[in-house]
């Protein structure tokens, strides 16, 4: 639709390919880095070399097979097929796959997983040590075994079915049945009726037969493709891949693979969903396109339309609807457009509109559909297109910048999507030097006329989701909302441009106190004139990233309760601030093109501001840390917006189930604490927005309160002078101030329960347990130790109310210290069935008690011990580590050094002492929300 218009980019494409007629339809090549092959069976296979992990890879096993392959008397098979691959297969019978993996460290959940779509089921095994050859052959084996050889066998067949259903209780809520309403209504196939969890009266009944005949009908090499990514030798994993793979037998006569056409429509659909526990209406305006044939998805012409028009497009209609949103008389709260594909069908996209309405569904549909018309119709400016295409250079400039430091796991999901549905992949290098080519020449003219053929009168799916309360617009409404919109005539949009500076006057510059080295940490510390603290810590890890943050002690604990619908706002306050004389929308202007930004964090105990930039925009980060410290300013006009907004979004919150079990938790934990309740209606009209920003500017007003925290590739010879001239200009005391505590937000002692029954439209009981005491010292060891407790309370769980009982999904565990109370906690919370409850409350308190009486065995022990390691040498390579280690380590925390020693260092006997030594019997807090059918 788009590419034929764009005939200067089709100009500079060709210059990539001098012999090509049709530049256009040039297909991409594949990432040069990456192995692949198609062998004589069918089986596909991509084998990448990559070092990030440091000695880690990734495999994957990707089949085109998935729900809509289904018949109606198999919905929900696809999605079983992929629990039973867990549960057996030839080489690895019962759950032996399983444990040998978590044996070596290898995580079921995070890194072992699996999922089912409508047209694809992958599964994954990551951060697999590639030191271990035994190892790494071994989850090849795996692999292969997923592919033609999972045992299927009765008893596990049997067993696994509670699971799943199960699995459908948690997923049951809202959105999974607004979904499973809308979908029969937009589409006649019946392929897409049913969501890949299928249909319970089919899970729990099917005979074993029609699984193991789904699986040798679909599951067969033509459809599949491996692949490998991570820290290993590429032509020996070739090797072994074709080896391994090659006398997969490809069936005769295969059923023919095909893909769920989608119908066209000429009049409008109109689809509509009401439900008591909706909290706001959701309207959706789609304008449907037939998807590219599969042949024609990896060319440049596809690369340029859907990477680089459509997203220009769909950005530049984003910032009017944000900044539309944010004035008085807004209809809508929130609304975007975006280029995908059709809800979830693989045959069809669309222009999708999306809004959430202040209250007047009909005033909302129109104001949006006006705006994006507008858009459409009468085109956009030069300015507007240049902002965008900023921001999207910077986009791809960080991207390959970073080249060197991807992770397994994006180049994983990148390459599937490739494998599955052909998109192109040609590698980082390539399509940097494609949007500097064709993102600079992109005439506004060109952009114009494509979206000038965005909105058509056929193929259009209007879809509602409401409350019960809610009054719907009638089908006719709701159509002519839409066409009057379109069909309207509009004077072309005047953008407003930004050309001032962000700072007029900069304060006279500070110096450079003191400095020295933490050689232990690998830090520079810095105190500057005006009291101020930096640590610096470079690294390597990433190329291209910078993360701040700049904290002093205060928070939550500092405010006295009668100040708290103010301190519960002020995150929201903050939102509704100007920097100097920007307001939000122009300061996201000025920030165009610029990879930059801070964020005002209230904690328990900190006041922070967190950001993060490029290496070349540091020195706007640094502008924008001086703004929040010198010119915080109120916006009065944009505070009462998110009111308004915040009323309207927040009213119908009690019917969410979530929320009332969120509010009983929190009760249960923290009595009446005022300072830890939900944010609600009430409180968001007690806040007093004057009061709200004179906090702010106080919490900010004495630089000598913060300790500025930077990470990343910071070069400390530019650092410097930006630190004289950003912070240590910044007003200050001299000294820090002294913060007063008025509440310590500690959890409730005793035995407290909390046992309810709340109306569902679909009904589910959640069982939440936290024991607590106090003697626990917040360090390094205990930290540790009670993280290790909590994983193997986690495999406790998985192995009896999973697998034993059948009466839940899964169970969530934790284990935490308060680091100023020594207040310890073990929490766990499930969902289940009603009938169930009882039996489900008892076994996971018994099987508590037992793991703290007994203690845990040497293979639960190693399994936790070597995740644990694992994920540490991970982590350690990372920014997001050092960011929050360092946080605690200058409040006085240590949780860094000795961490690996700690860990290396553990005997099974010193993690069952330190379990014996946990008494629970004092202090329990159980909160059992039981589900009961909405009448």
């Amino acid at each position: 639709m788009l590419k034929k218009l764009l005939c200067v980019a089709i100009a500079l494409v060709a210059m990539l390919s001098a012999r090509a007629q049709d530049p256009m339809n040039q297909p991409l090549p594949l990432k040069q880095e990456v192995k692949s092959g198609v062998l004589p069976n069918g089986l596909h296979y991509y084998i990448l070399h990559n070092e990030l992990p440091k000695g880690r890879a990734n495999f994957y096993i990707a089949q085109k097979v998935g729900s809509t392959l289904e018949e109606p008397n198999q919905l929900g098979l696809a999605h079983f097929l992929e629990h039973m691959a867990f549960n057996g297969t030839t080489h690895y019978p019962g759950k032996n796959l399983l444990n040998y993996l978590q044996g070596k460290g290898i995580r079921f959940g995070q890194d072992i997983n699996a999922y089912t779509g409508f047209d694809e089921t992958v599964y994954n095994i990551d951060n697999v040590p590639t030191s271990d050859k035994a190892l790494m052959d071994s989850v090849l084996l795996a692999l292969r075994d997923w592919s033609c050889d999972i045992a299927l066998e009765t008893n596990e067949i049997e067993e696994e079915r509670g699971v799943i259903n199960e699995e459908w209780r948690q997923r049951n809520d809202v959105d999974f049945r607004q979904l499973t309403k809308i979908l029969p209504q937009i589409y006649k196939e019946y392929q897409y009726h049913q969501t890949p969890i299928g249909s319970m009266d089919v899970v729990m009944n099917f005979k074993p037969e029609a699984l193991r005949a789904y699986y040798e009908k679909w599951y067969r090499p033509d459809q599949q493709g491996i692949v490998i990514v991570g820290d290993f030798d590429a032509a020996e994993m070739e090797k072994k891949v074709v080896a391994m793979f090659s006398d997969i037998v490809m069936p005769e006569n295969a059923a023919p693979r095909l893909y769920a056409a989608v119908s066209d429509n000429e009049a409008p659909i109109y689809a509509t969903f009401q439900d008591a526990e909706q909290q706001v209406p959701v309207i959706r305006i789609c304008f449907k396109t037939d998807e590219l044939p599969f042949e024609q998805r990896n060319t440049i012409g596809a690369l340029i339309d859907d990477s680089f028009v459509k997203p220009l497009i769909a950005s530049m209609i984003n910032y009017r609807l944000q900044e539309a949103s944010q004035k008085p008389g807004s209809a809508f709260t929130s609304a975007g457009v975006a280029f995908t594909q059709f809800y979830i069908s693989a045959t069809k996209d669309a222009f999708m509109v999306s809004l959430v309405p202040q209250d007047d569904i009909n005033a909302a549909i129109q104001q949006v559909m006006e705006i994006v018309a507008r858009a459409c119709k009468t085109g956009f400016t030069e300015s507007e297109l240049a902002r965008v295409r900023d921001t999207m250079m910077t986009g791809y400039e960080q991207q390959y910048n970073e080249r060197d430091k991807v992770y397994n796991t994006p180049y994983g999901k990148e390459i599937i999507r490739h494998f599955i549905d052909n998109i192109p992949m040609p590698g980082i290098e390539t399509e940097y030097q494609l949007a500097q080519m064709i993102l600079p020449q992109l005439p506004v003219a060109a952009i114009n006329q494509a979206a000038a053929q965005i909105l058509t009168p056929t193929n259009q799916v209007i879809t509602i989701s409401a409350p019960a309360t809610s009054t719907l617009p009638t089908e006719a409404e709701a159509v002519a909302d839409v066409n009057n919109a379109i069909n309207k005539e509009y004077e072309a949009y005047v953008d407003e441009v930004i050309t001032e500076p962000l700072i007029k006057k900069l304060r006279k510059a500070g110096k450079i106190k003191s400095k020295k080295q933490n050689a232990a940490l690998g830090v520079t510390e810095y105190v500057l004139s005006n009291g101020a603290k930096v640590v610096v810590k470079s690294t390597d890890f990433a190329s291209d990233q910078i993360m701040m943050q700049a904290f002093a002690e205060g928070g939550k604990r500092s405010y006295q309760n009668k100040d708290y619908a103010n301190v519960l706002m002020l995150e929201d306050a903050y939102s509704c601030t100007k920097l100097g004389s920007f307001d939000r929308t122009q300061l996201q202007k000025y920030l165009a093109g610029k990879h930059a930004g801070v964020g005002f964090t209230l904690g328990r105990a900190t006041n922070s501001l967190q950001g993060m930039s490029s290496v070349k925009d540091f020195p706007t980060l640094m502008e924008l840390i001086y703004a929040n410290f010198t010119s915080i300013n109120p916006d009065s006009e944009k505070y009462e917006v998110m009111k308004t907004q915040g009323i309207s979004q927040l009213k119908n919150q009690e019917k969410d189930p979530s929320f009332v079990l969120g509010e009983r938790i929190s009760t249960a934990r923290y009595g009446n604490n005022p300072m830890m309740k939900e944010l609600t209606v009430p409180i968001l009209e007690a806040a007093n927005y004057k009061e709200c920003v004179k906090m702010l500017q106080k919490d900010f007003s004495n630089a000598a309160d913060f300790t500025f925290i930077f990470v990343g590739n910071v070069d400390e010879t530019t650092l410097e002078p930006l630190m004289e001239k950003y912070i240590a200009s910044l007003p200050s005391k001299g000294k820090p101030s002294k913060v007063k505590t008025y509440n310590d937000m500690a959890v409730q002692v005793g035995q407290i329960e909390d046992n309810f029954t709340l109306a569902m439209t679909s009904p589910v009981t959640t069982v939440f347990d936290e024991y607590t005491n106090t003697g626990l010292e917040f360090n390094v060891e205990n930290v540790t130790k009670l993280d290790l407790t909590s994983e193997v309370l986690q495999l406790v769980y998985t192995a009896t109310l999973r697998e034993e009982e059948g009466g839940t999904y899964g169970a969530g565990t934790a284990g935490s210290i308060a680091p100023l109370s020594k207040q310890w906690y073990i929490v766990y919370q499930f969902q289940t069935a009603a009938d169930k409850k009882d039996r489900m409350v008892k076994r996971a308190h018994d099987e508590l008690v037992k793991l703290l009486s007994n203690g845990t065995d040497e293979v639960s022990f190693n399994k936790v011990k070597e995740a644990a390691l694992a994920q540490l040498t991970i982590n350690e390579r990372t920014n997001k580590y050092w960011f929050d280690n360092l946080l605690s380590y200058y409040r006085g925390y240590d949780l860094v050094t000795g961490q690996r020693a700690v860990l290396e260092n553990m005997t099974l006997a010193d993690l069952n002492a330190f379990m014996k030594s946990l008494n629970i019997s004092q202090n329990r807090i159980q909160v059992v929300c039981v589900g009961e059918e909405a009448k």
